[in-house]
């Protein structure tokens, strides 16, 4: 009895499991860069938004301007990156009053009009304990180089 249990353990565990992340058909493959939150009460000057960032001049840009308050952006500029095969897709949430908010791409997919990217918003559940803290919730991913117009989608339109 015991070798038995011993022997379906060692398949149980030994073997690899056969559930692998395939992309979908038409979906793009993202990696993130970064996914949190700024805490600089908006002297960043980046607006609720979704943008792209396309050369190494943006880039320069953007870490600039995370770099006036955060911490965020030693995460950032650790990434390298060839502009004429990749490209950073971002979205910013509002800046909020406390934390527990989060904003996620979920997936970007290529359709007839151009790429689509799918996000996310969430805030936190009425029991979940918060700091009142100014903060802005963003997500970075970095994708292959595409030519097609790109249409960001809120997949919950959280307010």
């Amino acid at each position: 009895m015991r070798i038995s249990i011993s022997i379906f353990l060692l398949l149980l565990l030994g073997c690899k499991s056969t559930n692998t992340n395939t992309l979908k058909l038409n979906e793009v493959s993202f990696k993130t860069v970064s996914k949190g939150v700024l805490f600089g009460n908006g002297i960043e000057g980046i607006p609720k938004s979704n943008f792209t960032i396309n050369n190494a001049k943006e880039w320069e840009t953007f870490l600039k301007k995370t770099a006036l308050s955060n911490k965020a952006n030693t995460n950032f500029s650790k990434e390298s990156i060839d502009f004429s095969k990749q490209l950073f897709v971002c979205v910013f949430d509002n800046i909020r009053n406390t934390s527990g908010f989060k904003i996620e791409i979920e997936n970007i997919f290529i359709k007839k009009s151009g790429l689509k990217t799918i996000y996310t918003t969430s805030k936190p559940s009425a029991t979940e304990r918060v700091n009142m803290v100014v903060t802005q919730p963003y997500h970075i991913v970095l994708i292959d180089k595409q030519e097609e117009p790109i249409t960001f989608i809120n997949k919950d339109n959280l307010q």
